[in-house]
């Protein structure tokens, strides 16, 4: 018995191949892709739009098939909701997704793997290991999931859930194109933002491939580079794989990046209290913040629910007091610090962080940690 392909895993022109192989007009391909990404159509009888005997061909050679099912936890302090999902091809791996509501904005914050093999010190979804690539409907569907269950119109995608999105890169650019084809949720690129601890070739082929013939509607989606230390021999400390991708290698794509794209870049900074918020630190964030138009982020470390090696370690004893932890004035120091130094800066709220919902704590409810 042949394998059916997933046909939401495609782009137009890839439908449009398949539909000349069956012997049918390409036309059909940009309504079977607005069926399936603008609709939300789970099966080829949803389409109605086909005849009948282009239906069963479809359903003879393909399938609609991304998520088994899912599971809502709402958070009581923060308009934050994360979902749980299943895959239909493997019940065996769920990835967590999740929905942060404010200011008139509904991000969706995606995952890209299910689990991570950077194995960041900090990050609980690191602590799972590497479990399967998803594929490009997988990325996608997530964001008409959460559409499709709570009804609210997404209007923002960060690429910042489980797993490294330069790590599955091939399928996350293809998803960029769905998300923001006319005939599907039609998403401006300039909301949305792939993140990344950055990988060398990696930032230098995503601004290549931003502004490539074609690519136009992506031509602005944003970068953000998870920093977290300007001191290499810290950053290597706590993420692994940045002792083969060193600081100054990726600040020369960075500026590639900009002068390829004309966008900003975005700097992730977790705040680790006594570690990552000396005069030295904010000196180098600050010449950083200067080399190409750019802001910083500052993200309060949030609890993960396991004790942590050097030199993190220091931080194990604030697992007790998570107030104290977020409200920590040496956070509120680094800020005005850089702020004092005309550093574009902002702090980004713990939102979800009652339900493992915030950078860092995505970890299927803490399984294996």
């Amino acid at each position: 018995m042949s394998v059916r392909k997933n046909i939401s895993d495609l782009i137009p022109e890839e439908i449009e191949a398949e539909l000349a192989l069956l012997g049918e007009k390409k036309f059909r391909a940009a309504q079977i892709f607005s069926a399936i990404h603008a609709r939300g159509a789970g099966s080829f009888e949803d389409i109605v739009l086909l005849p009948k005997a282009l239906r069963q061909k479809l359903s003879d050679s393909f399938e609609i098939k991304n998520f088994k099912e899912s599971k809502i936890t709402s958070s009581e302090k923060y308009n934050t909701r994360k979902f749980l999902f299943e895959l239909e091809r493997d019940p065996k791996i769920r990835i967590e997704t999740v929905l942060i509501s404010e200011k008139g904005r509904n991000t969706v914050c995606v995952s890209t793997q299910a689990g991570c093999n950077v194995g960041c010190e900090f990050c609980a979804t690191g602590k799972l290991g590497f479990r399967m690539n998803l594929s490009a409907g997988e990325i996608c569907s997530q964001v008409y999931e959460v559409r499709r269950q709570t009804g609210v119109e997404i209007t923002n995608i960060v690429y910042m859930g489980m797993g490294e999105p330069f790590l599955n890169y091939a399928n996350v650019l293809k998803s960029l194109l769905m998300l923001t084809n006319a005939d599907g949720l039609a998403l401006p690129g300039k909301r949305i933002t792939v993140s990344t601890v950055g990988f060398k070739g990696k930032i230098k082929k995503f601004a290549d491939d931003l502004t490539s013939p074609g690519n136009e509607r992506i031509g602005n989606v944003k970068l953000a580079l998870s920093l977290h230390s300007t001191d290499n021999g810290l950053r290597e400390s706590i993420i692994p794989t940045s002792k083969l991708n060193r600081l100054p290698d990726l600040y020369k794509e960075l500026t590639y990046y900009y002068r390829r794209t004309g966008n900003k870049v975005t700097y992730e900074y977790i705040h680790f209290p006594g570690i990552n918020d000396s005069e030295n630190d904010v000196k180098r964030l600050t010449a950083l913040s200067s080399m190409i138009p750019s802001n910083i982020n500052i993200i309060p470390f949030h609890p993960i629910g396991f004790q942590l090696s050097k030199p993190l370690d220091k931080l194990n004893d604030s697992f007790s007091d998570t107030k104290k932890l977020l409200s920590n004035q040496k956070l509120n120091d680094l800020i005005a610090s850089l702020k004092n130094n005309k550093v574009v800066v902002n702090l980004r709220t713990s939102s979800g962080v009652d339900i493992n919902a915030a950078c860092g704590q995505l970890a299927l409810a803490g399984e294996n940690l």
